[in-house]
């Protein structure tokens, strides 16, 4: 029996594949000081671009590594 997505599934799925690189880095950067703060260091010792495909690849990396607890308030 094959598996069916539902739309709504499918359809966010669409919606984040379509996303370009810096649509993702500026939504996490907005996100998180912390992230913005040393995102804006790299810069500083590198190209934009390639600081931008370093917060990419950090988060590669936390998405391979799964679900953590969330920071307490």
């Amino acid at each position: 029996m094959p598996t069916q997505t539902s739309q709504t599934r499918a359809a966010l799925e669409a919606a984040v594949l379509d996303l370009t690189d810096e649509q993702i880095v500026e939504a996490i950067t907005k996100v998180d000081v912390e992230v913005r703060r040393t995102r804006h260091e790299r810069e500083r010792d590198t190209w934009p671009q390639e600081a931008s495909r370093n917060l990419l690849a950090a988060l590669a990396l936390r998405l391979e590594r799964g679900r953590v607890k969330p920071r307490s308030a």
